[in-house]
């Protein structure tokens, strides 16, 4: 494939993701469960780790994560989200690769995988430098995570359009 429909395809990613953020902005961050708001850029990332594969999707995960690092007060260390999303990206796309197809089943393990080990990895940080009260962390994880998976049912329809306009075969 030449290398414009490898740019041509990473812009369509990214218009895709502006979208789903902005979404985010406008619509999601309006709604309150159990007092959290759903996050979903880690659904993003496992929906298109999930697409694209380990080849390609670090690169999107890990430039998405510094997006994230530089625009969000969330996490919890400097270049939290740029490393956690490349780690999920490279494990979830291992496993959609190996034992699921690129269907929303797939996707589906993918987002929750993502989305888990962004919630495990800032509940682990956040203890080891003191924070009290683990149970809470956790709890507060876990609601987090089950507010946000049904967010797939928009995001997942998005980038596989991406997926389908952008993928040629040869």
């Amino acid at each position: 494939m030449p290398k414009r429909y490898y740019v041509i395809k990473w812009v369509i990613y990214a218009l895709a993701t502006a979208f789903l953020l902005l979404f985010q902005l406008l619509v999601v961050y309006h709604i309150r469960l159990w007092g959290l708001t759903p996050f979903l850029p880690p659904i993003i990332v496992g929906v298109v780790s999930s697409f694209e594969g380990r080849n390609a999707s670090p690169f999107f995960a890990a430039a998405f994560g510094l997006l994230c690092d530089l625009t969000t007060a969330a996490a919890p260390l400097p270049g939290f989200f740029c490393l956690t999303f490349t780690l999920s990206a490279l494990l979830s796309s291992f496993i959609t690769e190996t034992l699921f197809s690129r269907d929303l089943l797939g996707c589906l393990v993918a987002a929750s995988l993502c989305s888990a080990l962004t919630g495990l990895l800032r509940v682990l940080i956040l203890a080891a430098a003191g924070q009290p009260a683990f149970a809470a962390m956790c709890s507060v994880a876990a609601r987090e995570f089950l507010i946000s998976l049904p967010l797939l049912i928009i995001v997942y329809p998005t980038l596989r359009w991406v997926h389908q306009k952008t993928t040629f075969e040869y």
